[in-house]
């Protein structure tokens, strides 16, 4: 019966192990972006918010004030708030045209605090998630949520 309790307990503990391994960060299309700027962006802007996607790092995305957590010429990307939807709390990144008031958003991408850790494997899968949202966003015109799925 000893056997029996150690085999139970390893195999409850590898499912753990196997569970929480295998949770993966998922990027998912939404709608349109917000306040999307009406224009055509040029070769200056698409480079630049390329450059500026690059700046983003793991920690500036969950910030909880607002502010910019990235620039570079043409455009900044802001960490525009915090909401909560479904019971999770979701950062709202916005890469945005400098100098242009009302419509200025290019690029928008929400990510959920599920995505969260404390390993540096994950929060560096995270921050190439974001990153690529941005970029599929700019190129899209559309919002991208990325979260534990």
């Amino acid at each position: 019966m000893n056997n029996l309790k150690q085999f139970i307990l390893l195999a409850i503990l590898l499912l753990s192990i196997v569970s929480n391994t295998y949770a993966s960060v998922v990027v998912s299309q939404g709608g349109d972006i917000p306040n999307k700027f009406k224009q055509p962006l040029s070769a200056r802007n698409k480079k630049d918010a390329s450059e500026a996607n690059s700046q983003i790092d793991y920690a500036s995305i969950f910030k909880i004030k607002q502010s910019t957590i990235a620039s570079y010429g043409t455009i900044r990307i802001d960490m525009q708030g915090v909401f909560t939807q479904g019971g999770l709390k979701w950062h709202n990144l916005q890469a945005q045209i400098n100098g242009i008031s009302g419509s200025s958003t290019v690029a928008h991408v929400n990510v959920c605090e599920n995505v969260m850790s404390s390993r540096t494997n994950d929060q560096k899968e995270v921050q190439r998630k974001v990153r690529n949202a941005m970029l599929q966003s700019l190129n899209s015109g559309k919002t991208y949520n990325v979260y534990n799925g």
